[in-house]
C-alpha cells in the first residue's frame, strides 16, 4: 500500500476483505475517482515487482486479499484462502 502513503503501522489495519478502491475513497472521501498518480504508482510497482498489470486484474470490488491472490499467482505461487 505504499501507493497510497501508508505508514507501516497504519497498514496492520488492513483486512483482506478491504476493497483497494474503498480505501482510496475512506481516506479522499471528496474524490470520486482515484488520482491517477496514486493508481499508477501501485500498477508500477506490481508491474516492477511481480510483472502483473494492474488493467487486467483490475475491478471495482477488487479487494487486498484478490490483489494478494493475483501477486502470489504472478510469482508461482498458490495463495492459501
Amino acid at each position: 500500500m505504499s501507493a497510497f502513503s501508508f505508514r507501516d503501522s497504519e497498514k496492520l489495519h488492513f483486512r483482506p476483505d478491504d476493497e483497494v478502491l474503498g480505501i482510496y475513497r475512506a481516506v479522499n472521501p471528496t474524490r470520486w475517482l482515484p488520482e491517477a498518480q496514486e493508481i499508477e504508482t501501485l500498477a508500477k510497482a506490481l508491474r516492477d515487482k511481480y510483472g502483473l498489470m494492474l488493467d487486467d486484474i483490475w475491478h471495482e470490488g477488487l479487494t487486498l486479499g484478490g490483489l494478494f491472490q493475483r501477486v502470489q499467482q504472478a510469482r508461482g505461487k498458490t495463495a492459501s484462502a
